[in-house]
């Protein structure tokens, strides 16, 4: 698949997704830096300290995120105010929980909001 980064933009990306550890938290907000898409991802094991730190974290370009996890290319048209958690079963990822609306929610559904 080719990926065009100036499409995207910029994803904020723990240094510990970046070391192979899944995704566990993404939320997308409006950001003041205008070459940032809005997407943060934090991984399992990021902890209130360690995302307090902001040396722990990286700008990652589309075609980076896209190898470490190609689904959030699939959510990437989201609104702003999208709060997810991933959900896993046995170390796959098998979808979205959706922390505003607290409930299990589909990547249709997510898309689908205003």
């Amino acid at each position: 698949m080719k990926i065009s980064n100036d499409e995207y933009g910029g994803f904020v990306v723990s240094k510990n997704i970046v070391s192979g550890v899944p995704i566990r938290y993404s939320f997308r907000e409006k950001g003041s830096i205008q070459q940032l898409n809005g997407w943060n991802l934090y991984s399992i094991n990021d902890n209130e300290e360690y995302i307090n730190n902001s040396s722990n974290f990286v700008i990652l370009s589309a075609e980076s995120i896209y190898k470490l996890s190609p689904v959030i290319l699939e959510i990437f048209d989201a609104p702003y105010g999208t709060d997810l958690c991933w959900l896993y079963q046995e170390d796959v990822h098998i979808g979205f929980y959706d922390l505003v609306e607290d409930r299990e929610i589909t990547i249709d559904e997510i898309l689908k909001r205003d």
